[in-house]
């Protein structure tokens, strides 16, 4: 769904819309420019780990700062993103040398270094401990909170989406089964829904 959202694959059915722009007849520059809205962070990171966590965000930006005329200088914006998810220090060090958890915040702030007003994430806790999972949970609730993004996020995680949605959406058998709050899914007396909420 999320590569249907970004036009890496084309859907088989249907429309898909974002900031009201039919995706599928955009031309290549125009759905270009349409990304540059939309931060992606992907399930496992996906950081080049030939680059210093420094280039790693400076890539985005060489690619796209002149089309969005953004104004700061490179040094100002990678330094900025790497301040909201607490990680200033790291600028100069290698992919390899980062935990699992600090390497998702670096990727969370590659994809926000663009200042995108939608932010797709896959599964952002996969893989991380408890006390690494709460952490990047809180964060992405600070950063929807501090720069009013919309986040769609795919996960597992019934804390993830406790914490960070305002509206869920249950696939069952690759289905929209159902949508609403948290809470109202919670109360669902549905057994393939209780299903997921269980202890």
């Amino acid at each position: 769904m999320i590569k249907c959202l970004v036009g890496l694959m084309q859907a088989d059915s249907g429309v898909i819309r974002i900031k009201d722009e039919d995706i599928e007849v955009l031309g290549r520059a125009e759905l270009d420019l349409l990304r540059t809205n939309i931060g992606f962070l992907f399930q496992g990171s996906a950081l080049y780990d030939s680059m210093t966590v420094r280039e790693n965000l400076e890539f985005p930006l060489r690619r796209h700062k002149e089309k969005l005329k953004m104004k700061e200088d490179n040094e100002t914006l990678v330094l900025e993103a790497l301040k909201n998810v607490g990680l200033e220090h790291t600028v100069d060090l290698m992919p390899s040398e980062l935990s699992g958890g600090m390497q998702r915040r670096v990727a969370l702030a590659r994809a926000l270094i663009l200042k995108p007003e939608i932010i797709l994430y896959d599964e952002p806790t996969t893989g991380l401990d408890p006390i690494t999972s709460k952490e990047i949970i809180q964060l992405t609730r600070n950063i929807q909170d501090t720069y009013n993004t919309s986040s769609l996020i795919i996960t597992h995680d019934v804390d993830c989406a406790r914490v960070i949605s305002n509206r869920m959406i249950l696939l069952v058998d690759g289905i929209n089964y159902i949508e609403g709050s948290f809470d109202e899914l919670v109360r669902s007396q549905d057994p393939k829904v209780k299903a997921f909420f269980k202890n």
